[in-house]
């Protein structure tokens, strides 16, 4: 750094620094501003293009909310018991099966359960446990 302060060189009177470009900080501003105009005018945006596009984010922003609102729809359903109708709201059970339940028909025995628990315990416990043999010794 140079003891000396220097002016800026578009001749503005004030002082400027070597990482501004030898520019004050208000005439570096509006260089950033020019430079990054002249950068987005390199892609040639069409308005007409730039309205379609921006339909579409509207079009995808509205299908959005939609799918919120019947979610929201949903859940009101789903707040029940499958089996008795009971309204069970934080507290119900999910089941494998897909439905929700109260405290008396969580257990798969007592809403007959289409899914097989067995079955599954059995498919997960081989994953689990890969079968183990050794070598075979030969006997001399």
């Amino acid at each position: 750094m140079t003891g000396e302060p220097s002016l800026c060189i578009r001749g503005c009177g004030f002082f400027s620094t070597p990482q501004t470009k030898n520019l004050c900080s208000k005439c570096y501003n509006d260089f950033l501003k020019d430079e990054s105009a002249r950068y987005l005018d390199t892609f040639n945006i069409n308005p007409e293009t730039a309205v379609e596009a921006a339909e579409e984010v509207i079009a995808e922003e509205e299908t959005a909310v939609e799918a919120i609102v019947v979610k929201k729809k949903d859940k009101k359903l789903i707040s029940r018991c499958n089996e008795c109708k009971k309204k069970v709201g934080l507290l119900g059970f999910h089941c494998r099966c897909g439905h929700m339940f109260c405290g008396s028909h969580r257990y798969p025995e007592e809403h007959s359960c289409p899914s097989d628990y067995k079955s599954a315990a059995i498919d997960v416990l081989a994953k689990q446990n890969p079968i183990v043999k050794g070598d075979k010794l030969f006997r001399l």
